[in-house]
C-alpha cells in the first residue's frame, strides 16, 4: 500500500511541480521575448530618429533656397545661386544635386555636372506631376522616395514650394526648391546597415501622402517580417515613413522554447522522484516502526509493545484490567500435525481474541502461546468474567487449517488495578496466578472426566 501510496503522491507532485514549472516557463519565455522586443524597438527608434533629423537637415536646404529666392524677390542669378549651392552640397555626401524651379520648370542646378542640356518640366513629368501639383495647391512640402535617378540608383527627391507674397495662394507661387539625395548613401549615413549587424531584417515603407497607400523605400529581407516592432518617421508636409524591424529568425527560437520545456519536464520529474522517494522512505521507516511494535506471526502488539504500553499508562495512573491467556495443549498441535500447522492456528486465535474485546483495548502476544489483554478503564468483576466466557467461545469455534480440522481452548485469568493491586508487578502476578489456577483447574476436570470440552491431540483432527 505504502508503495502505490508513494506512486500516486510522484505523480501528483509532478502534475502539479509540472503545471507551476510550466506557468513560470511561460512567464521567463514571454519576459525573455518581451526583453528582446524592447531592445529591438530601442534599436528601431534610434534610427528612426536619426532618418528624421537627417531628413529635417536637408528639407532645411530647401528652406535655405527659399529665403534666398525670397530676399532677391524671385531674381536669383546662377551665379548667386551656384555660390549657395556650393555652400550647401559640400555639407552632405549623400547629396546628387540642388535645384530651383521657377513656375515648375528646372533653370537652376547645382552641380552643374557638364551642363543641363533640356529644362525639365517638373508639372509635366510622369513621376513628380502630381505630386508637385498637389504641392503647389496646397503649399505644402513633399518627399518622394524611392525615385528613379539618372545614374539608374534610387533617390529621396525633397520639394519645398516657394511663394513670393505672404499668402501661399497660387498667384504667389513662384517655383520649388528641390533637394536631392542618394538613397543609399543616406541609408549609410544614418547607419541603417547597423540593423542587420544587429542580426535584424528591416522594412522601410513610406505612405503617400496623396492615396494613402503605402511602398517599400528599403528592406532587408526576403519574408513578410514576422510580429516586427515599428517606429514611426515624420518627414515632410506631414508624410511619415515607418521602420520595422524584427530577428532574422524568430523573437524566439523552437530550441530555445523545447530547451525550456525540457528543463520544466526534467524538474518535475526529478522533483516527483525526490518525494516518491522520501515517501516511500517516509513510510518504511514508519511502516518498520510499526513492525517493531508487532508480533510478525499473529499481527498482535509484541512483548515491547506491552512492556512500554504497561509503563506508560501505570506511569499515569490509570485504571485498567489484565487478562493472561494461554492456550491449552498447545505443544501437541506442534509435535502432531507441524509447526506450520501451529502457527497457522496460533495465528486464528489471535485474530478471535483480538475480535472479543473492543477497539480501544489491546491484545498482545507475549510468548509462544501466551497472550495478554489489556481493558482500559474501571470495570467491575462480571465485565471481565464475560469478557473471558466470550472468548473462550470464539477461541473454541471449530478451526479448518488444510485437510485438519482442528478445536482450540483457553485457560485465562484476570487482574485489576487499583482493586486488585496498586503496582504493574502486583497486577501482573494475580493475572498470572489466575490464568495457571484456572489451567489447573481444568486439568483437574479433565483427569476426574468433568470436563466435556477436553482438549487433547486427537481433538484437533
Amino acid at each position: 500500500m505504502s508503495k502505490k501510496r508513494s506512486i500516486r503522491l510522484g505523480l501528483i507532485t509532478f502534475t502539479v511541480s509540472l503545471i507551476i514549472t510550466t506557468m513560470i516557463a511561460i512567464v521567463f519565455l514571454s519576459n525573455t521575448s518581451r526583453i528582446r522586443r524592447e531592445r529591438a524597438t530601442f534599436i528601431a527608434e534610434s534610427i528612426a530618429n536619426r532618418i528624421q533629423t537627417e531628413i529635417q537637415n536637408r528639407e532645411y536646404i530647401t528652406r535655405i533656397l527659399e529665403i534666398e529666392v525670397r530676399s532677391s524677390n524671385g531674381e536669383l542669378t546662377q551665379d548667386a545661386f551656384s555660390k549657395i549651392g556650393e555652400a550647401l552640397f559640400d555639407d552632405h555626401i549623400d547629396i546628387v544635386d540642388i535645384t530651383l524651379a521657377p513656375n515648375g520648370v528646372v533653370n537652376y542646378i547645382y552641380p552643374l555636372n557638364g551642363g543641363v542640356s533640356e529644362r525639365i518640366n517638373l508639372f509635366e513629368d510622369s513621376q513628380n506631376g502630381a505630386y508637385v501639383d498637389n504641392s503647389k495647391n496646397t503649399g505644402v512640402g513633399i518627399i518622394m522616395s524611392p525615385v528613379n535617378l539618372s545614374d539608374g540608383n534610387y533617390g529621396i527627391i525633397i520639394r519645398r514650394p516657394i511663394y513670393l507674397g505672404d499668402t501661399k495662394s497660387i498667384n504667389d507661387f513662384w517655383g520649388f526648391a528641390s533637394v536631392t539625395i542618394n538613397l543609399s548613401d543616406f541609408l549609410s549615413e544614418v547607419n541603417m546597415k547597423g540593423i542587420a549587424e544587429e542580426n535584424y531584417e528591416y522594412k522601410l515603407i513610406g505612405t503617400d501622402v496623396i492615396t494613402g497607400k503605402e511602398h517599400i523605400i528599403m528592406e532587408y529581407s526576403g519574408r513578410e517580417l514576422l510580429s516586427p516592432v515599428n517606429a514611426v518617421i515624420s518627414t515632410v508636409g506631414g508624410g511619415y515613413w515607418t521602420l520595422s524591424i524584427a530577428p532574422m529568425g524568430n523573437w524566439m527560437e523552437l530550441y530555445e522554447i523545447a530547451g525550456v520545456l525540457i528543463i520544466v519536464v526534467t524538474i518535475s520529474i526529478l522533483l516527483a522522484m525526490l518525494v516518491a522517494a522520501y515517501s516511500s522512505l517516509k513510510a518504511n521507516a514508519k511502516e518498520l516502526e510499526v513492525m517493531s511494535y508487532r508480533d510478525a506471526l499473529t499481527n498482535l502488539y509484541n512483548p515491547r509493545s506491552y512492556q512500554e504500553h504497561m509503563d506508560e499508562i501505570s506511569k499515569k495512573k490509570l485504571p485498567y484490567g489484565l487478562i493472561y491467556i494461554d492456550l491449552n495443549d498447545f505443544k501437541q498441535v506442534n509435535d502432531t500435525y507441524g509447526h506450520e500447522t501451529g502457527d497457522a492456528l496460533l495465528n486464528i486465535v489471535a485474530k478471535r481474541l483480538k475480535n472479543s474485546i473492543k477497539e480501544k483495548d489491546r491484545a498482545f502476544r507475549i510468548g509462544g502461546d501466551e497472550f495478554a489483554v489489556v481493558i482500559h478503564g474501571t470495570h467491575d468483576k462480571k465485565f471481565f468474567e464475560g469478557v473471558i466466557a466470550r472468548m473462550r467461545e470464539n477461541v473454541a469455534r471449530e478451526v479448518i487449517i488444510g485437510d485438519n480440522k482442528l478445536k482450540a481452548s483457553i485457560s485465562a485469568g484476570y487482574a485489576r488495578c487499583p482493586e486488585d493491586g496498586t503496582t504493574f508487578e502486583d497486577v501482573v502476578k494475580k493475572a498470572d496466578d489466575a490464568m495457571y489456577y484456572n489451567k489447573r483447574l481444568l486439568k483437574s476436570k479433565r483427569l476426574t472426566g468433568q470436563d466435556n470440552g477436553r482438549v487433547t491431540a486427537r481433538d484437533f483432527r
